[in-house]
């Protein structure tokens, strides 16, 4: 099999389920500044873009040799869920990942919400453009020159006052639930 940047997504899945170098290779050259760049996004969390990419990747080939990765998606956006996952784990418990320990770390399967978080970022689109921009910098998508989520930083990159962008973002948080938890689709998979 011979791979380059364009390898389908077939031989994605069938080398790392063979275990072949090159494809890890391929992984890391299509998806590591992408990922570096979101874990970037997220500020000091105490944990290098370098470990994300390396545990998010673990998780996924671990997942896939398993079977546990449906095919829903490509492994490109999977593994970008997945280090996603980590970076907001990392955020919220301010421990870094790499320290942790082994059996600390839990099936990815049961605690990832690939399926509802890809859901939720489709349906984000239904929004307006002010809506769709003030999540993506609270939730770091879309990085702030300091690469900070807080609003003082949200703020001074939109040229607002920090109160008129914690307003906004509630105002467009609350229509993004509404769209979401009113979608049949969503509450299938929650259900």
């Amino acid at each position: 099999m011979v791979l380059n940047v364009k390898s389908s997504e077939h031989d994605i899945i069938e080398g790392i389920i063979n275990n072949d170098s090159r494809t890890i290779s391929l992984i890391y050259k299509n998806d590591y500044e992408r990922i570096k760049n979101m874990v970037t996004g997220f500020g000091n969390i105490g944990i290098t873009p370098e470990d994300i990419f390396q545990e998010g990747l673990t998780r996924a080939v671990i997942n896939i040799r398993k079977g546990n990765f449906k095919g829903g998606s490509t492994f490109s956006t999977y593994l970008y869920g997945i280090c996603r996952n980590l970076c907001l784990k990392a955020y919220n418990r301010h421990t870094p990942v790499s320290r942790m320990e082994i059996q600390d770390v839990k099936e990815e399967t049961q605690d990832d919400y690939f399926d509802e978080l890809e859901l939720i970022v489709k349906l984000k689109e239904k929004l307006d453009e002010q809506c769709k921009k003030i999540i993506d910098l609270r939730f770091g998508i879309t990085p702030t020159k300091e690469r900070s989520t807080r609003f003082e930083a949200i703020a001074a990159f939109l040229g607002i006052s920090a109160d008129n962008a914690r307003q906004r973002f509630r105002r467009c948080f609350s229509r993004l639930k509404s769209i979401v938890q009113s979608n049949r689709e969503f509450k299938q998979i929650i259900s």
